[in-house]
C-alpha cells in the first residue's frame, strides 16, 4: 500500500542534517540547493524561526521578490509569533527594494498604531517612512506629465474606457489635480461617468475652489468639498424612503433597484434632479421593477410623462455606467 509521504515524520537526526546543510549552502550562497533543502523540510512539516528566514532570503537572492512577499504575508498573520517583528522587517524590505511605497506606507501607518511596536522599530519606520514618501513622490512627478498625455490623447480620441483608466490611475498616485484636467469637466468629449470620477478625485484633494461641470446640456459651478457623497445626499435617501415597502416585501428586488439608483445618481453626479422630483423616481423605480417582474400596474400615474422620462433618463445612465464601469 502507497503511503502519502506528506504524514511521514522526519528523525531529529535527519531534521537537524537537513536543516544545518541548507543553511550551511545559504552561507557559500547556493540559494537553489538551499532552497530545495527548505521545502523539503517545510514539505514535511519542520517549521521554524530559522528555516522561514532562511526560505524568505533564498527567495529574495534568487530575485523571486513575489514569493518571498507571499511567505512574508503568511507569517505575519499570527501577530502573536514571538518573531513577528523580524518578519515584518524584511517584509518592509521587500516592498522598499520592489518599489512598493505605497503599500509599504500603509502597513507602516497600520503598524504604527500598535503600542506593542518597539521603540527601535518605531524610529526606523519613521525614517523608512519618510523616505518612502519622497521617492513615490519622485515616481509620481516621473510618470505624471505621461499619465497626462495619455489622457490628453485619449480625449482627442473619445476613448472612453481609456479616459477612465487613466483618470483612476492619477488619483490611485494622489496625485495632485492638474487644471488642465479640471478643465475637462465642461469639455463635451469627456464621458460623464469620467467627469465624475474626476469630480470625486476633486473631493477626495478637498479642493474648495469652485469648479465649472456640464453634463447632458446642463451647466452648473460646484465648490466639491461642499458637495456630499452621493450615498447621503437627501434626494437619494427619500428616493429609497418611497421604495420601503419593496424593501420588506422583495429584498432581492430593492438591493436592484438600490443599485440602479445610485448608478444613476453616479452618472449624474454632482448635477442631481431636485427633491420634489424624488417621488418621480422612486415611481420610474417601481415601473422598472414591474416589468421585470411582469406584475400588473393597478392604476396610471396621473404624472406619466415625467414617469417615462425619469425611466428613459435611468435606463440610459445604466447604459452609460456599465460601458464604463464593471461591477
Amino acid at each position: 500500500m502507497q503511503q502519502n509521504d506528506e504524514n511521514i515524520i522526519l528523525f531529529p537526526r535527519w531534521q537537524n542534517t537537513l536543516k544545518n546543510e541548507s543553511l550551511q549552502a545559504i552561507q557559500e550562497r547556493r540559494y537553489e540547493d538551499a532552497l530545495d533543502k527548505i521545502n523539503r523540510l517545510l514539505h514535511y512539516h519542520v517549521k521554524d524561526h530559522e528555516i522561514i528566514i532562511g526560505k524568505i532570503m533564498c527567495l529574495m537572492e534568487l530575485g523571486r521578490f513575489e514569493e518571498a512577499e507571499e511567505v512574508c504575508e503568511e507569517v505575519l498573520i499570527n501577530r502573536q509569533d514571538e518573531n513577528y517583528y523580524q518578519y515584518l522587517h524584511i517584509y518592509l524590505t521587500i516592498l522598499f527594494q520592489t518599489n512598493k511605497y505605497s503599500l509599504l506606507l500603509e502597513r507602516i501607518e497600520e503598524e504604527m498604531k500598535s503600542p506593542e511596536l518597539p521603540l527601535v522599530m518605531r524610529e526606523q519606520f519613521e525614517q523608512l517612512y519618510e523616505l518612502s514618501i519622497k521617492l513615490e513622490s519622485d515616481i509620481v512627478e516621473k510618470n505624471s506629465d505621461m499619465y497626462r498625455n495619455e489622457l490628453k490623447q485619449a480625449v482627442i480620441d473619445c476613448d472612453y474606457f481609456k479616459q477612465w483608466r487613466t483618470i483612476s490611475k492619477l488619483r490611485s498616485m494622489k496625485f495632485a489635480i492638474h487644471d488642465t484636467i479640471i478643465e475637462l469637466l465642461s469639455n463635451q468629449d469627456v464621458h460623464p461617468v469620467v467627469k465624475t470620477n474626476i469630480f470625486h478625485w476633486l473631493q477626495d484633494q478637498e479642493y474648495s475652489d469652485s469648479v465649472q461641470i456640464v453634463k447632458f446640456g446642463i451647466e452648473m459651478k460646484v465648490i466639491p468639498i461642499e458637495i456630499s457623497e452621493i450615498t447621503i445626499q437627501p434626494v437619494y435617501i427619500k428616493t429609497l424612503q418611497y421604495l420601503s415597502d419593496l424593501e420588506q416585501e422583495n429584498p432581492t428586488l430593492f438591493l436592484f433597484l438600490e443599485k440602479t439608483l445610485y448608478r444613476y445618481f453616479y452618472v449624474k453626479h454632482p448635477i442631481l434632479p431636485p427633491m420634489e422630483d424624488c417621488i418621480f423616481l422612486a415611481k420610474s423605480l417601481q415601473k422598472i421593477s414591474n416589468q421585470i417582474t411582469h406584475r400588473l400596474e393597478v392604476e396610471e400615474d396621473t404624472n406619466i410623462e415625467k414617469v417615462l422620462h425619469f425611466m428613459e433618463d435611468i435606463v440610459q445612465c445604466e447604459q452609460l455606467y456599465l460601458s464604463i464601469i464593471e461591477d
